[in-house]
């Protein structure tokens, strides 16, 4: 008890310490769980060796991260977008896995492990990806979508791989007709799983939060995840994949947000222990004895990578500044290659030596991945230009400048949500001359059937706003959420329209000062304009008197104004 106490204080901390260090370094998290269990593990200190209960604890923070993976997939949406999903997915997994596996082959590898590998090295990170381009505001963009689609292919192509893995570490040899014999049970599986969602589990997820029982919200939602990888464990099936499905099941149920948030504390937690379970089986010292391997994996996974995804989304029509933007996004390794190639080293279905390197460069690869997918945008230039590709117009724009030729000294307004949308009513009211600029294709439908006049495109594209009419508008507003997508078209009209009066709608006193720096740009603080309507409304109610309120909201206008504080310029 007594050893186990302090097993458990040492992992503890150690963790804790790795966390905090890779959130200091912005770094995912899992590149310090897997150090930790290096340096814990039987090949440097020798403190921790992997066991039963580290083995279970893993299993089931595999079985937490598929199912919340699982959460954030929405059938709905890859209905919406099938033939996209299908088509960039298809080839980009079809340039990357085979030529990866034909030279897996050619080095010598078995046919089952150089499919395995090869297919694990296409795969990317589906968190890490939608995280950060959702922090940089480009989810709605060309290549963010397109990169999404890559992603949500990916994670289904996963299912057949799990079950390959499956009749593997069986011992069976993985023939054609039993990879789709166990997708098929799969696919039994997920109905069975569906029906039970509709008849059983939503009732009861609805009967609990109802009485508002968070504690017992928390552990039926636990209960749930482990149901389903105990209910695919025994039909022969993979526990986290039977995890998975249920996440996707219960993904388009009205409690996806709140068994989200009330899981991701353990999530985090046990698939940190997953993470450590997979240091704990390399060896240091074999590592540092083939770093060449390690480098040439981290070749193939990050600049080959990119290639070949450049290419493939190249044949899906996207203009080649989109396809490298995406192609860097992409460049990278995946969880589901995490996930693949632990499993394989703790069941030995591939010789340590081979899954090792590439495990740590898969490990690499995420940690780069951040830094890339926030300077994509400055290398797709550069390798654009340095591959003398002249950019085409784009459909889209195409379509914008035919039906703009008319406009002149027009206000263009970028966004078209719950602050482009209004400015755009009141303008249509007072008969300025205007247009919106949205790349959602949902909230362009919702903007036509307003009456707005809005246009499919993303604004993020200076070739958009020149199609829009930038040389001739009278101004631009920005109205966008986030503050690095709006500064990025701050700085694409400077450079083109230096005298151009800017608009800019923002949150934060950073992003504010960011804009205030800029000529001819004006800033709309919203958390300061919030402020200033509800002090007034305050006043109101307390029945001070219009002339009153005014003087006073006038006299704090002006001294923040005079003090520069966030607000108005």
């Amino acid at each position: 008890m007594q050893g186990l106490l302090g097993t458990t204080l040492i992992l503890l901390a150690a963790c804790s310490l790795a966390a905090m260090a890779t959130a200091a370094f912005r770094v995912p998290a899992l590149l310090g769980y897997l150090s930790v269990g290096v340096v814990l593990g039987p090949s440097v200190i020798g403190v921790i060796a992997p066991g039963e209960t580290l083995s279970f604890l893993s299993e089931l923070g595999v079985a937490l991260l598929l199912f919340m993976i699982g959460l954030e997939f929405s059938l709905g949406d890859f209905w919406l977008a099938r033939r996209t999903v299908l088509m960039a997915g298809a080839l980009q997994m079809i340039a990357v896995a085979p030529p990866l596996i034909l030279v897996l082959m050619w080095l010598g590898q078995p046919g089952q492990s150089a499919a395995l590998l090869g297919t694990a090295a296409a795969m990317s990170s589906t968190a890490l990806v939608s995280r950060q381009l959702a922090d940089q505001g480009e989810l709605t963009t060309r290549h963010g979508r397109s990169a999404i689609a890559v992603l949500v292919f990916q994670d289904l192509a996963s299912v057949p791989l799990l079950a390959l893995l499956a009749i593997w570490a069986r011992g069976e040899s993985p023939k054609i007709e039993h990879v789709l014999l166990e997708v098929f049970g799969v696919l039994l599986l997920f109905a069975a799983a569906a029906l039970a969602s509709r008849r059983l589990l939503h009732g009861l997820l609805g009967w609990v939060a109802r009485r508002g029982h968070e504690e017992s919200f928390v552990l039926v939602s636990l209960c749930v995840v482990v149901a389903a990888a105990a209910a695919a464990h025994a039909v022969g099936v993979s526990a986290a994949l039977g995890a998975f499905l249920a996440g996707m099941v219960l993904g388009e149920s009205d409690f996806r947000h709140h068994m989200e948030s009330h899981l991701r504390p353990f999530r985090d937690v046990l698939s940190g222990v997953f993470f450590v379970t997979i240091g704990l089986q390399l060896d240091a010292a074999q590592i540092l004895s083939a770093p060449l391997a390690v480098l040439a994996w981290l070749v193939v996974l990050v600049p080959v990578k990119i290639l070949l995804n450049t290419l493939a989304l190249r044949a899906t029509r996207l203009s080649a500044l989109d396809a490298w933007r995406t192609g860097i996004a992409l460049g990278h390794g995946g969880e589901f290659a995490l996930l693949l190639l632990g499993t394989v080293l703790q069941q030995h279905l591939i010789p340590a030596t081979v899954v090792q390197p590439m495990l740590v460069a898969l490990v690499l690869s995420m940690a780069l991945a951040p830094l890339l997918i926030r300077h994509h945008d400055v290398l797709a230039r550069f390798l654009s230009r340095t591959g003398g590709v002249i950019q085409p117009p784009q459909a889209e724009e195409v379509e914008i400048a035919a039906q703009t030729t008319r406009y002149r000294d027009h206000v263009i307004v970028c966004g078209a949500g719950e602050l482009g949308l209004p400015v755009s009513e009141i303008l249509r009211h007072a008969g300025v001359a205007h247009l919106l600029l949205e790349a959602d294709a949902q909230k362009v439908e919702a903007a036509r059937a307003a009456g707005a006049p809005v246009f499919h495109g993303d604004a993020s594209r200076p070739d958009t706003l020149l199609a829009a009419g930038l040389t001739h508008a009278h101004l631009v507003v920005l109205t966008f959420a986030h503050a690095q997508q709006a500064l990025r078209i701050a700085q694409a009209i400077a450079e083109r329209r230096p005298a151009l009066t800017l608009w800019v709608s923002c949150r934060s006193t950073t992003a504010a000062d960011a804009f205030r720096a800029m000529p001819n740009v004006r800033v709309y603080q919203q958390s300061f304009a919030a402020a200033i309507g509800l002090a007034e409304q305050v006043m109101s109610t307390l029945g001070m008197s219009t002339e009153l309120i005014e003087g006073r909201i006038s006299a704090m206008r002006r001294r923040l104004d005079s003090s520069r504080f966030p607000g108005s310029s």
